[in-house]
């Protein structure tokens, strides 16, 4: 039998289940208003130490730019429990966020650009 992959999270979500209410201590709202499924979080060079449980395991995901939806898929976590820990983490210093482009924004030239891109990205799948 082969080794079990250590970022495979999936298995270990499988067994070891915690109810949501749990993880956010009952709260179904982030403290940080703006968190988006596709809203790209990071962390930053606070150190980790005191971290737990879900809030760890997050943070250990974000060393490169991440979206909330990929961390909920990555830790078969609700997304709106990632949002609630990750809300936490960006109270406290560990994560940063990244600029979302909204709906009402008045479009840059570059955002056109990305947005015509990926469309077209799309259209040749």
């Amino acid at each position: 039998m082969a080794p079990s992959d250590p970022t495979d999270y999936s298995a270990d979500a499988e067994r070891d289940f915690v109810r949501p209410f749990l993880v956010t201590g009952g709260r179904t709202r982030s403290a940080v208003s703006g968190l988006r499924l596709e809203t790209l979080v990071q962390t930053t060079n606070k150190m980790r130490t005191g971290l737990r449980f879900e809030a760890a395991r997050v943070a250990e995901l974000c060393d490169q730019a991440i979206s909330i939806a990929e961390i909920s898929a990555r830790l078969a976590i609700p997304a709106g429990t990632v949002k609630v820990v990750v809300g936490d983490l960006v109270e406290s210093g560990h994560l940063m966020t990244h600029r979302t482009i909204e709906g009402g924004d008045q479009g840059a030239p570059e955002d056109i650009q990305l947005i015509s891109r990926l469309i077209a990205g799309v259209k040749r799948l």
